[in-house]
């Protein structure tokens, strides 16, 4: 395929952090809503503080009605995987259109969703739908590159959702192990500094996660 271009690289980091933002928050998501539905409690605004995004919903309600439909919403499930159809249309010629297919079902099962008197059993589809995204994409793309950055920015998106929302060390530890193997397989240019601070800090027994987050943040060379 040639040459991966620094634009080119960009929308495959951000076509893999885009699916597994959708992943991850409608994971998430769909145990509060599940737990609101059988306790009714409004416990969603908790679910906003850990992944960081403003509670403009007001109610949990309002919350189930608009966070996975919403696409005025730019922190909405159905706004993440609108940006990475965006990044996966420029990108067709390098993952395939058979790949890209895949998120497009994923917007059709948000859209099916919305209209649906089973909101929550309909939405689990579109976590099917990422899961054979990244099947697809093992299978079918080629250039072992490209899978790198997707992977790269798919785990580096999974370990910043997983330290703010305080998964277990070991899981954030197996996730880090897992995405420095692929930045080191993409040939993108990295702070090899940054790398060597994060490892300290996830061997010490106890460690700030906004800190590792923010060197995580700056780890890959714009």
């Amino acid at each position: 395929m040639g040459i991966i271009t620094v634009d080119k690289s960009d929308h495959l980091f951000w076509l893999g952090r885009y699916t597994e933002r959708v992943q991850t928050t409608l994971r998430y998501y769909l145990k509060t809503a599940d737990l609101m539905l059988d306790h009714g409690t409004d416990d969603y605004a908790a679910l906003c503080r850990k992944i960081g995004i403003p509670d403009i919903y007001g109610s949990g309600e309002a919350f189930r009605k608009k966070y996975p439909f919403d696409a005025k919403d730019s922190n909405s499930i159905i706004s993440s995987l609108n940006r990475a159809y965006d990044n996966a249309i420029v990108m067709r010629d390098y993952i395939g259109t058979e790949t890209m297919a895949y998120i497009q079902l994923a917007i059709d099962d948000v859209k099916h969703a919305e209209q649906s008197t089973a909101q929550i059993a309909d939405l689990m589809l579109v976590i099917d739908h990422i899961y054979a995204f990244w099947g697809c994409a093992n299978d079918l793309i080629d250039d072992e590159k490209i899978r790198n950055i997707m992977k790269l920015g798919k785990g580096m998106e999974r370990l910043d959702l997983y330290l703010s929302l305080g998964v277990a060390k070991h899981e954030i530890k197996r996730e880090y192990s897992r995405t420095k193997g692929f930045l080191k397989k993409s040939c993108l240019r990295y702070d090899e500094h940054i790398l060597y601070t994060v490892d300290s800090l996830l061997s010490e027994p106890k460690f700030d996660h906004d800190n590792v987050k923010k060197l995580l943040r700056n780890l890959i060379s714009k």
